[in-house]
Parts: C-alpha cells; structure tokens; sequence
C-alpha cells in the first residue's frame, strides 16, 4: 500500500529512499514559456540531449544540452557548464532541475516524439 504522509520528514525519507526507476520520474524541468507557453503541457522529463538554459544560481543565463544526469544525486549536467579547480583542473557544475528551463526538447526517441507531437510548432 502506497500511503502518502503530509508530513514534511517523511516527504523527504521517501524522496531519499526512491527506487532509481522512480529517480527520473522527479527529475523534471518546465518548458520555456517564452517557446512552448501555449502547450498544455508544463514540464518535461529530462534526458541527455535535451537543450537547457539555467534560470538560478551562479550560472544564469547559461543555455547548453544536457550531458549527464546523475541519479543517485538527482542532478544534471550540462554541457560546457565547467568549473576551473586550484590544480587548474576543469569540473562538471551539476544543477538541480528545478534551477532549469527546457529550451529544446530532443525528440530523436520515436515515442517521445509521438508525445509530444504538435509542441512547439517547429
């Protein structure tokens, strides 16, 4: 039996302990208003090659595909997103999705794009 709590604790054990199947159900970002604003659809499940533009943090404005999602961390990377170490070594940023807006999303999937058929007028 799947009983959800209202309780704020066991809100994020259960988001904690979440099977890897069920981790990029959450991964999740809206689509771009500006683009996809009279879709009835709201936000879309990321996957790698979809094109991103991040609206929060150190890196806003920063638009690029997404290289990498990380499910135990339940954070993406996105391509050219890098940050320079002490030892000048370059390092992935990883985002959180919610700090994220699709701006294109990859339809190279057939089912993929069977759903989401007439998004976007492109």
């Amino acid at each position: 039996m799947d009983a959800r709590s209202s309780k704020p604790r066991k809100q994020r054990k259960n988001q904690k302990n979440l099977p890897l199947h069920r981790r990029s159900k959450v991964i999740r970002s809206p689509l771009d208003p500006v683009k996809y604003g009279r879709s009835s659809i709201r936000r879309v499940t990321l996957r790698t090659g979809d094109t991103v533009k991040v609206i929060r943090g150190s890196r806003t404005g920063h638009e690029g595909k997404v290289a990498k999602i990380d499910l135990k961390k339940m954070k993406v990377s996105i391509e050219k997103a890098l940050i320079n170490k002490a030892d000048n070594k370059e390092v992935t940023i990883w985002f959180d999705a919610s700090n994220l807006v699709v701006t294109k999303i990859d339809l190279s999937d057939p089912v993929r794009k069977e759903r989401f058929k007439g998004v976007g007028d492109e």
